[in-house]
């Protein structure tokens, strides 16, 4: 069983907005799900921890993975091996985003319409 299950992930993420970073989605998380966000942190550590795989990165590959699922999950699909001038799905980090995660760019990630 991952460290954050697939009825967690889904609770998060239908209280975000239609377009989210993994920055925001760790907020939400550990304000709606306080022991799950420090599971993962004293797991992985944050990032500038002296680790590369941080709770966020962990955050990133949960919430993309489970955009890909078959079915219909509640994120539209990130595609895989992207350019970031051409997606909708990427974009450059503000100065903020960057310290805290650690890279140049990032994902946004979409809710799918409901209906």
């Amino acid at each position: 069983m991952p460290l954050l299950p697939d009825e967690d992930l889904e609770a998060v993420v239908r209280l975000m907005p239609e377009a989210f970073t993994v920055l925001e989605f760790a907020d939400r998380l550990a304000k709606v799900r306080p022991e799950r966000w420090a599971e993962l942190v004293e797991r992985y550590g944050l990032y500038g921890s002296g680790t590369r795989y941080s709770a966020l990165t962990y955050l990133g590959n949960r919430l993309g993975a489970y955009s890909r699922r078959k079915g219909r999950p509640l994120l539209l699909p990130t595609p895989r091996g992207w350019k970031p001038e051409e997606s909708p799905f990427l974009r450059r980090a503000t100065p903020e985003e960057r310290k805290r995660f650690g890279s140049p760019w990032i994902v946004v990630y979409r809710r799918r319409p409901e209906g």
